[in-house]
């Protein structure tokens, strides 16, 4: 996987077998694969692993890059939650500050595998690392990023990691850069960072609905209506979803407020 003298194919084919190393669909295959990397894996080799595919993050062969991504999540889910990779998330965010275009793209990949994951011990344990995945995800978001690649990648990785960050949308200022720098992409030329960002709204009217009626007032409305009339199918489909999301909501509320005013009512009758 790491070989960059050989060819993408193979490295991919590597990678994913190494990746298969650590995962299994049936539970106690899963467990098995988990106590062998803690329990009969010397520190070293550890070491090794985890030290080549962080370097093959930085490889301009985009399969190795990819199948590599995968690996580091597969590893994450053992290690984060149990803090014996502290650094991982600072690594990645120091990439896609400083890397390659191609080593930025690999690592917020790696970001957005790993905050996809449906393990509920690392999902726990991402939200002390959301200052982190945010920094990096929003960084590569940006309209600064001219690699539409990178953008993609982060747009892509930044709606795996929405339900993480709720403690940094409950401050203004960074729900305000937040929500700019999604509306903005919104507008990217290229159509499937437009898909992600009409992604990245609608996840965030469902886990954030309270705090979005300044953005639907200011900016939401308008940019969904030139989003339904997009050439693009999906980015579309995204824009209408979006309001289809926003009813769905609003209904909720109402069922909740209905059923407060009906266990109101109910008191109220019997003090009466």
């Amino acid at each position: 996987m790491a070989n960059e003298n050989a060819q993408g194919h193979i490295r991919a084919a590597a990678g994913i077998a190494l990746k298969n190393a650590f995962t299994a669909r049936e539970f106690a295959r899963q467990s098995a694969l988990r106590a062998k990397w803690l329990q009969q894996t010397d520190q070293e080799t550890k070491t090794r692993v985890k030290q080549l595919s962080l370097e093959t993050l930085s490889s301009s062969n985009a399969q190795a890059g990819q199948a590599t991504a995968q690996v580091l999540a597969s590893i994450a889910v053992i290690e984060l939650p149990r803090n014996q990779w502290p650094d991982l998330m600072h690594v990645l965010v120091r990439n896609v500050s400083e890397g390659t275009p191609h080593q930025k793209q690999a690592s917020l990949t790696a970001i957005g595998f790993i905050c996809e994951s449906q393990d509920q011990d690392l999902r726990a344990s991402l939200v002390s690392h959301s200052n982190a995945i945010l920094t990096a995800v929003v960084q590569g978001a940006r309209k600064e990023e001219t690699n539409e690649d990178v953008r993609l990648a982060a747009i892509t990785a930044l709606g795996d990691s929405l339900e993480f960050v709720g403690n940094n949308f409950k401050h203004e200022g960074e729900r305000n850069y937040i929500m700019q720098v999604i509306c903005e992409a919104t507008q990217a030329e290229d159509s499937r960072v437009q898909q992600g960002a009409f992604g990245c709204l609608n996840r965030i009217m469902a886990l954030y609905y309270e705090d979005m009626r300044f953005y639907m007032e200011k900016a939401l409305f308008g940019l969904t209506i030139l989003g339904m009339k997009s050439a693009d199918e999906d980015v579309a489909k995204l824009a209408v979803e979006f309001w289809s999301t926003v009813c769905e909501e609003e209904i909720g509320i109402e069922d909740d407020n209905a059923q407060v005013w009906h266990f109101t009512r109910t008191v109220l009758h019997k003090l009466g």
